[in-house]
């Protein structure tokens, strides 16, 4: 996805062309990596937030074609959009659901996560007439969902009666990243006396997964059935073992050149006049702004990519646009386009960098690009 080999943009009817560009093809072998560093397990591919803004979609359809066991979702409404792609394959509703919301997961054949006690005797008496797949999470040490050690005695009885349609346990790592494996070892012990605890009551889930895409990489998976990796998925992990395992970042962010003027010494750019013009310039405007995901204060600190150089982005970001200076002899005409987000992380403008650049986690940037954005696909 080198900005030198980038067709032109088409415009779109509503006359904005901005394009997220999605290998589809470095997604299937990212998944074929992660699997191979985890034994060959099988995977729940997590494809929320739109598939870390990749889009669910169209990224769920190539992770099935690829060999995945199933997908992971935050919500129902996720669940939903996936079956309402065409989506076969299991789809697991990660963070739960009310019982009032068994029929429709039922009718879709969604599996969903138990994340607590609280609807337990609910799911027991709906399940009957509105069967669903279980997966009953343990608060091993995140802190968030699932029950903890101390409920799960109490609740022994109650997960007897829905061990019939108990697919899985799961748990999930908070500190996988983390140099010092401490922590997560400790979650290990957790789990795994949980899993004893079960066991000695009779309950026997086929499949056990607390690993997520740190966890693959960094071989703590124990006696897990089954990984569950996201970012990783998308070339996106910090950790070097990603870099080892040759995992590729799989989008870039393009946007076309909307207008082009030439400046002279002492024009100001943007909201706030934060940035002036110290000589003459080209100052292009690009048709992205924070509305579309691109984070405001990346204005006066980005680049973005364009033949093979780059370029500052100066001013304030706006909601629709932004403003990139050139020197006056790089010839640049409206509709050319510019790289925001290089898929290289060897590039100053890669998510991966600007995202140190901003002191957050590569995934923040690309969960928030808007579904306004057009995606292309291609392998």
């Amino acid at each position: 996805m080198n900005e030198e080999h980038l067709e032109p943009l088409k415009r779109h009817p509503e006359g904005r062309a901005l394009r997220a560009e999605v290998d589809l093809g470095r997604i299937g072998r990212n998944l074929g990596r992660i699997r191979a560093a985890a034994g060959g397990r099988e995977v729940w591919a997590v494809v929320k937030a739109n598939a870390y803004g990749h889009g669910a979609v169209h990224v769920g359809r190539a992770l099935a074609a690829a060999g995945t066991h199933g997908l992971a979702v935050s919500n129902l409404e996720e669940g939903l959009e996936l079956r309402q792609g065409g989506i076969e394959c299991p789809i697991l509703v990660l963070g739960g659901l009310r019982p009032e919301a068994l029929p429709a997961a039922s009718a879709e054949g969604l599996s969903i996560a138990v994340v607590g006690p609280e609807h337990l005797r609910d799911y027991a008496r709906a399940l009957s007439s509105h069967p669903v797949r279980l997966h009953l999470k343990l608060d091993t040490g995140m802190g968030r969902f699932g029950l903890l050690p101390s409920e799960l005695s109490e609740c022994l009885e109650d997960l007897r009666q829905l061990s019939p349609w108990t697919d899985g346990v799961m748990g999930h790592f908070a500190t996988a990243d983390d140099p010092d494996q401490g922590f997560a070892l400790r979650q290990r012990r957790v789990f795994d006396a949980c899993l004893s605890q079960l066991s000695d009551a009779g309950i026997h889930p086929p499949q056990r997964h607390h690993g997520n895409s740190d966890a693959c990489l960094r071989n703590l998976l124990d006696r897990d059935t089954h990984i569950r990796p996201g970012l990783a998925l998308f070339g996106l992990t910090t950790v070097p073992e990603g870099r080892v395992l040759g995992l590729e970042p799989a989008l870039a962010l393009v946007a076309e050149v909307a207008r082009v003027k030439t400046v002279p010494a002492g024009t100001t750019v943007g909201y706030g006049r934060t940035f002036v013009a110290p000589q003459p310039m080209q100052i292009a405007t690009l048709a992205c702004g924070y509305a579309d995901g691109y984070r405001r204060d990346l204005g006066n600190r980005a680049v973005v990519g364009f033949k093979g150089r780059t370029f500052p982005v100066v001013g304030r970001v706006s909601m629709d646009y932004l403003t990139v200076a050139l020197p006056g002899e790089v010839p640049v005409t409206p509709g050319d386009p510019m790289t925001l987000f290089s898929a290289d992380p060897s590039e100053p403008h890669s998510v991966e960098r600007l995202a140190q650049a901003l002191n957050t986690i590569p995934y923040e940037l690309t969960c928030a690009l808007h579904r306004r954005i057009t995606r292309r696909y291609f392998s």
